[in-house]
């Protein structure tokens, strides 16, 4: 029974997680980037500082502010930046898309950083999924728009993100740390409105609005996801991650008129196949590690 509660959770995550990007696209064509962060970092961080207060959570955890949570916030706020930016310049299917890449992503960078073992197989599904990302983005076709590269690199910072993440201190709060990657978007929205020149928008009641409810969602989202993987089994609950690029698809046609092609639904199905096969490869490591 916990499986299939954590299986829930975990998908409704991922579509309030779309709604949020749904609501991030909608303001990006009227609020200049930097300014997009400001105002979604000041709501979301505040979000998480009550919690915060609520429970009793100390800002100022023996920790919280050392190297390894630093560097995470750091990758946060590239990751945020750089997948604003992608949101304001191509379709919401194809941003959800490359996401999509993140798992085989981790795997390569726990190689590479992490100094973990990588069977061939699972170098295999590393290696298709990135040739699934190629199909998406389409680098030297007509149909190639250089901003798609936006959401490669937001990506890897979120790759990135996550192998960091491992390396914090688990006695940390899970509510602390977001809090903290929610509160670098503001001074990073600052220096990327100075740095690019943007000028401000007056905000309208049609922003806030928006605004309110991406940081909602978005809260949620989090709340749902972390619920959800704690309930199930990881190698049960994680593939249900992919639901995500569903909802991307009926979020982008019903609400952007997006239309996905041929080449790209291919490469979604290489990710995800991919992806799939790593996850029950490492479901099988587990089990043999067990025994």
């Amino acid at each position: 029974m916990s499986n299939k509660q954590g299986i829930a959770f975990v998908v409704v995550s991922m579509a309030t997680f779309t709604l949020e990007d749904m609501f991030i696209k909608l303001l990006s064509s009227h609020i200049p980037v930097g300014q997009l962060l400001c105002m979604f970092g000041l709501g979301t961080a505040s979000l998480f500082a009550g919690i915060m207060w609520f429970r009793g959570i100390r800002i100022d955890e023996p920790g919280a502010w050392e190297k390894v949570p630093l560097a995470r916030t750091l990758c946060e706020a590239g990751a945020a930046s750089t997948f604003y930016l992608a949101l304001s310049k191509v379709d919401l299917t194809l941003v959800a898309a490359v996401y999509q890449a993140v798992p085989l992503v981790i795997v390569l960078g726990a190689f590479l950083f992490l100094r973990e073992q990588v069977g061939w197989r699972r170098w295999f599904a590393v290696l298709i999924g990135l040739a699934g990302v190629m199909l998406i983005t389409q680098p030297g076709l007509a149909e190639f728009d250089p901003n798609s590269l936006w959401a490669v690199v937001s990506m890897l910072f979120v790759a990135g993100r996550d192998l960091v993440t491992r390396k914090v201190q688990k006695r940390l709060s899970s509510i602390l740390i977001s809090f903290q990657g929610f509160l670098v978007l503001i001074p990073t929205g600052v220096l990327w409105h100075y740095g690019m020149g943007e000028a401000l928008v007056p905000v309208s009641r049609y922003h806030l609005v928006f605004t309110v409810g991406g940081v909602v969602f978005g809260a949620i989202g989090y709340y749902c996801i972390v619920h959800g993987m704690r309930l199930g089994e990881a190698s049960v609950v994680a593939p249900f991650r992919y639901s995500r690029i569903l909802f991307a698809i009926l979020v982008g046609t019903i609400v952007f008129g997006e239309r996905v092609d041929a080449l790209t639904l291919f490469g979604i199905g290489l990710i995800v196949s991919a992806g799939l096969y790593a996850f029950e490869r490492e479901a099988r490591k587990g089990t043999r590690a067990r025994i």
